[in-house]
């Protein structure tokens, strides 16, 4: 089921949903696409200048630990924009496709806080939110808690997360099973969270190192990959666009100089994709890893 591959390291990919989208929310710029649709085609743009947004978690095991990154929105979640209102997918049992029970799980890392990015964090039983995965340890930047936490004096709601901490994320608190870094952490010999801010103030990347081989879990950092040709390019809602412009810039720095393998959370097929420099100017490539 390893649909990336990063040195030893296998990656699966469990889809939660996918929603059709088109290149004008990112720009309107006809010469930037253009200049780049031979890299970006078929799959981050087709000749209508459409690509799928996915909603996917991903999964590999490291250094004897099973590793989930990015658990989407979770099934029966209220939410105000209608793909995500009140799922019923199956997202537990395509983890199961991949060969992984819930129980398996042993670290959940969450890049931030959106709905759509710690919603499989909980599950509904017997009317209460409960931890999803029991045996794990989810590990959150205390940014992203105190970005999000409504109890918390001056906190600043916005619409698509309203009620997400209090149905995802305190649950997992109240139960211990939190590990709170404040923006970097090791995880192990082969895993490292490092900050990248912006689209929310405490967004992290996940960096897998085996083998001589990385990859660079990116979250949010960007949508589609043209926000990396151009990183002051906006789309949807963010914390601070100045911060997710140098976040992005140092991506591309910082996986060239690793000829790392980028993830982010919404690609389709590939999944994801390689920078390179020459003579200081970024060149990218679609691909799936090693």
């Amino acid at each position: 089921m390893a649909i990336l591959r990063v040195g030893p390291v296998e990656i699966a990919r469990v889809e939660e949903l996918r929603i059709p989208n088109t290149i004008s929310y990112f720009t309107s710029d006809e010469t930037l696409i253009e200049r780049n649709r031979s890299w970006l085609a078929p799959h981050f743009l087709n000749e209508d200048n459409r690509f799928d947004l996915v909603f996917q978690s991903f999964v590999f095991e490291v250094e004897g630990k099973v590793v989930l990154v990015d658990p989407c929105t979770g099934n029966g979640k209220p939410h105000p924009v209608p793909q995500f209102d009140m799922l019923d997918v199956p997202w537990l049992e395509r983890l199961d496709a991949a060969g992984y029970r819930r129980e398996d799980i042993d670290i959940v890392m969450c890049t931030h806080l959106h709905h759509d990015h710690c919603g499989w964090n909980t599950m509904l039983r017997d009317g209460r939110w409960v931890p999803t995965f029991p045996n794990a340890r989810y590990v959150m930047s205390r940014t992203e808690i105190e970005r999000w936490d409504p109890r918390r004096p001056g906190h600043h709601p916005v619409s698509y997360n309203v009620d997400v901490f209090e149905r995802s994320v305190l649950p997992v608190i109240e139960a211990g099973l939190v590990e709170v870094h404040d923006g970097s952490l090791h995880l192990g010999e082969c895993l490292e969270v490092l900050p990248a801010p912006g689209h929310t103030l405490g967004h992290c990347w996940l960096q897998v190192m085996a083998d001589d081989a990385c990859a660079l879990f990116s979250g949010d950092t960007f949508h589609h990959p043209l926000q990396l040709v151009d990183p002051t390019m906006q789309f949807g809602g963010g914390d601070d666009l100045a911060l997710a412009t140098a976040s992005r810039q140092r991506l591309i720095e910082l996986a060239a100089l690793r000829d790392a393998l980028i993830i982010p959370a919404h690609l389709p097929w590939p999944h994801g994709l390689k920078v390179r420099l020459e003579h200081g100017h970024p060149v990218f490539t679609a691909g799936s890893g090693t």
